[in-house]
């Protein structure tokens, strides 16, 4: 059963989506534990400013009163910092159990209600008894008022400690399963589509290859349709070697679509394969056809419809191609020579040997002969040879014969 790529990508999207998530989520709480390790601190330092202030005693009023100054002032400090913690605690400030925010109300107030009975306790005045009864007694309540909100916060912070710990856990195995999901899934299913892909570069596409990607199939039979679709079933027209028409073939196909061509620009480039007799005499003769095979194979490529490809000799291979104007068909053929030089080839013994395609590019007038272009895109050809080969020749002025 075949697999689409489009299905293949979306599932890797969804994949690393949920990873990122979850990474997200996780950090989320990490930041949360480290807030929360901060506020546990500073409900301790809460705890032990507020006891040193109510240890301090009236034995001496004057240092009593400027010690409770600075506690009160760094009793402040701290809470408006627990407050300030709670801001980046977003586990704990959007969790739906509780309400962090209301217990910071009741520690501020508690907060408040113990600095004014701490004031009046060690306010520089002389009191009586009865007063002086009522203010320790007042002072007292607000200290153990102060002590039991810290306290319960705190045996909060840590039943919300023991949930973020279960959440943590959570989305660790979560993202581990999706890690280990991920890590033998998506490499299988990338193999699967590079080994289409592949089949997809070759040269030569076999047949008898079942490509796994619905894509890779349907490109697949869409370059056999183009490639490999003969133009004609008579075997006279057709070379026995590459499968693409031959010398008659070729003249009979371009006289069949000349009419489609009236007011376009019209060309003709013959290439030839650099070095192939010296090729043909090194190897078998097997790596001399698969060479001429895969060279007709770059022309089908790049054939448009109205186009005509042809192997005319040999080593002499024709494209009649029809474009809007000589930059296009110029470039087309410069692609074709570009394929075939960055296609590897291998010999039978797996040595990489590179091959490189000359070209003879001539316009074609429409008051010229198919032959009469023909014979002057050979002698362009040679000069190409000529002159070292692996390019494509052409004349300078379509008006100006050839010397």
């Amino acid at each position: 059963m075949q697999i689409s790529i489009s299905k293949i990508f979306g599932t890797i999207k969804t994949l690393y989506t949920l990873m990122f998530l979850l990474t997200a989520l996780l950090c989320l709480t990490i930041l949360s534990e480290f807030v929360s390790f901060n506020k546990l601190n500073n409900l301790q330092n809460e705890k032990e400013i507020a006891t040193t202030v109510f240890k301090l005693g009236r034995e001496d009023l004057d240092l009593a009163s400027i010690q409770f100054r600075g506690k009160n002032t760094l009793l402040r400090h701290e809470s408006n910092a627990l407050n300030g913690l709670y801001e980046y605690d977003y586990i704990n400030k959007f969790s739906k159990e509780g309400n962090y925010h209301n217990e910071l109300n009741k520690l501020k107030s508690a907060i408040k209600h113990f600095n004014t009975a701490a004031g009046e306790w060690y306010a520089q005045e002389a009191l009586s008894d009865a007063e002086l009864q009522k203010r320790n007694a007042d002072f007292t309540k607000s200290y153990e008022l102060l002590m039991t909100q810290i306290n319960d916060m705190i045996t909060q912070n840590a039943l919300f400690e023991k949930r973020r710990f279960l959440l943590e856990v959570g989305l660790s195995g979560a993202l581990l399963l999706l890690l280990l999901f991920s890590m033998f899934t998506v490499p299988r299913r990338l193999n699967v589509i590079e080994k289409d892909l592949k089949v997809l570069a070759s040269s030569d596409i076999d047949d008898s290859y079942a490509f796994a990607t619905q894509e890779a199939d349907t490109i697949s039979k869409s370059v056999n349709r183009t490639t490999k679709t003969p133009t004609t079933t008579n075997p006279a027209y057709l070379d026995s070697v590459s499968g693409i028409s031959n010398y008659k073939g070729f003249l009979h196909e371009a006289n069949s679509k000349k009419s489609q061509k009236l007011g376009n620009y019209t060309a003709v480039c013959i290439f030839a394969i650099d070095r192939l007799n010296e090729l043909e005499t090194r190897y078998p003769q097997e790596f001399a056809e698969a060479l001429i095979k895969k060279v007709s194979f770059m022309l089908s490529l790049y054939r448009q419809h109205n186009d005509v490809i042809g192997r005319l000799d040999h080593n002499q291979f024709a494209i009649y191609l029809t474009r809007q104007d000589k930059t296009s068909a110029i470039n087309d053929c410069e692609l074709i020579r570009k394929s075939v030089e960055e296609t590897p080839f291998k010999s039978a013994d797996g040595k990489t040997v590179n091959i490189t395609l000359s070209g003879g590019f001539v316009q074609k007038m429409s008051t010229d002969s198919l032959e009469e272009i023909i014979t002057k895109a050979n002698k362009v050809l040679s000069m190409s040879i000529h002159h070292g080969g692996n390019r494509i020749a052409q004349l300078r002025d379509k008006s100006t014969a050839l010397k």
